[in-house]
């Protein structure tokens, strides 16, 4: 990935209120990632980024779903999977705020 693409991965998950359309795009991924091993979804996440091509001009939502793909990622590197939204504390982080 490149440091451009990095920092653009970085910002979108910095803390902050997400749009509507940021919030609905990491549901997406996390609904498509679920039972994905590592591979699998970083296979999904380099097709996203062939076809995104410069990710800073991107939508907010574009974004915030590159960054949940990268952050998926990275998870699954670390425990191996599947994926399970269930079981990802950023991802209940993330409801616990919304409903709050």
């Amino acid at each position: 990935m490149s440091e451009g693409t990095e920092a653009v991965v970085e910002a979108a998950l910095e803390p902050h209120e997400p749009s509507p359309g940021e919030a609905q795009a990491r549901d997406r991924v996390r609904d498509e990632a679920t039972g994905m091993r590592h591979h699998e979804a970083a296979a999904v996440l380099e097709r996203l980024l062939d076809g995104v091509g410069d990710p800073a001009e991107a939508d907010a939502p574009t974004r915030a779903a590159l960054a949940e793909w990268h952050r998926i990622t990275d998870l699954l590197a670390a425990h191996g999977g599947p994926y399970a939204p269930e079981a990802d504390p950023y991802a209940q982080g993330q409801l616990t705020a919304r409903h709050r």
